[in-house]
């Protein structure tokens, strides 16, 4: 790990030297950036089961990344992207492990080739989801949690950042854009051919935001399973207000002849006063339905006490720009065979049922 650690830093060092020289003598067209963010806090969490409070230092997914673009003219461009997690707790972290690509833009769009986050995604994390990341977040619910995994890897997860992604991204005409993203079957062996494909499409423009999501993956539970989620999002701004909403239905294939359905909901607001902002989010995720004799991931068994809700509530302080102070609390209640986790930084060990909470003061510096 170390030495992975290491050879990071040199590239990152490379790099920067690289971007040095840009700056010194750039060539026509081109450009090299770096940019990221680091937001830590420090948390105590709580659960049933678990022998009083844990009290931590938590990394909230910070962020290190290099973007590189030439102008190739007539309107198109390559570009590139290297992003890594960056453990501000430990300082250890996986090199190229977040969104790492390359491609072409021009006037029909843009080409993806790498890992990426998958087009439903970006359906609400972003958009609707005030606290985005960490504990607090949406998506311990939500997709039925997030995964950096392949083609049947993480096979429950609907929330996911996807390896050997192959995307197009149109350009946006009076507020609409849409995405198409398909996942290679490199997994493929003698009995399974695991793929994925993700679609968006979203308007944006002035207060309004829409967006419709669709995934589907072949394969991933079992051999002939096809199982898929539909997302919904929306969101308007009011003033120093903005309401926002996602609901989502997931449908499962565990084995033959077996389903399993899940809906899931989302009410969130942000509220702007002066430099501060309020934030507010409410996560239920409805019991399951169908015939599956058993849960998928963080969702029970149909028939029986599955569903969950998430509340957290926070608020922001902003230094400048860049920088922000925060605090943050929320608490996650299972029904009695749900098995949902706090969002990136779960506590482990907990059986299905349990209660969590946690409360984080924190601080994000943007680079």
């Amino acid at each position: 790990m170390r030495r992975s650690v290491f050879s990071g830093l040199a590239l990152a060092a490379a790099l920067l030297a690289i971007n040095a020289a840009h700056a010194q003598a750039p060539a026509p067209g081109a450009s090299v950036s770096l940019y990221g963010f680091l937001k830590a806090d420090v948390e105590q969490v709580s659960a049933s089961g678990l022998h009083g409070p844990l009290r931590r230092l938590s990394n909230n997914l910070s962020v290190l990344g290099f973007r590189a673009s030439e102008d190739l003219g007539a309107g198109w461009s390559a570009w590139a992207q290297i992003e890594t997690n960056v453990k501000v707790d430990t300082g250890d972290g996986p090199w190229g492990g977040r969104n790492t690509g390359v491609g072409l833009r021009g006037p029909w769009g843009e080409l993806l080739l790498g890992q990426w986050e998958t087009p439903l995604r970006f359906v609400s994390v972003y958009a609707i989801d005030p606290f985005t990341a960490g504990i607090f977040a949406s998506n311990s619910i939500l997709g039925n949690g997030f995964a950096t995994a392949a083609n049947g890897l993480a096979p429950a997860s609907f929330d996911r950042r996807q390896p050997n992604l192959v995307q197009y991204s149109s350009p946006t005409l009076q507020g609409f854009s849409a995405r198409l993203a398909y996942a290679m079957p490199e997994e493929k062996t003698a009995t399974v051919a695991p793929d994925l494909i993700s679609t968006l499409v979203s308007y944006n423009e002035g207060p309004l935001y829409l967006a419709w999501g669709h995934e589907r993956h072949r394969d991933y539970l079992a051999a002939g399973s096809l199982d898929n989620a539909h997302r919904l999002g929306a969101a308007l701004t009011l003033g120093n207000t903005r309401l926002r909403a996602t609901w989502e239905r997931l449908h499962y294939e565990p084995a033959p002849g077996r389903v399993l359905n899940r809906q899931a909901w989302q009410l969130a607001l942000t509220h702007e006063m002066g430099a501060g902002q309020w934030r507010a989010s409410l996560v239920r995720g409805q019991a399951a339905s169908g015939n599956a004799s058993q849960g998928v991931g963080g969702i029970g068994a149909p028939g029986t006490d599955s569903g969950a809700r998430q509340l957290s509530l926070g608020y922001g302080h902003s230094l400048s720009k860049r920088s922000e102070l925060w605090a943050a609390w929320t608490s996650l209640h299972n029904g009695a065979t749900a098995a949902y986790k706090l969002s990136a930084n779960p506590i482990n060990g907990l059986k299905p049922g349990s209660s969590q909470r946690g409360l984080g003061l924190g601080i994000t510096h943007k680079f």
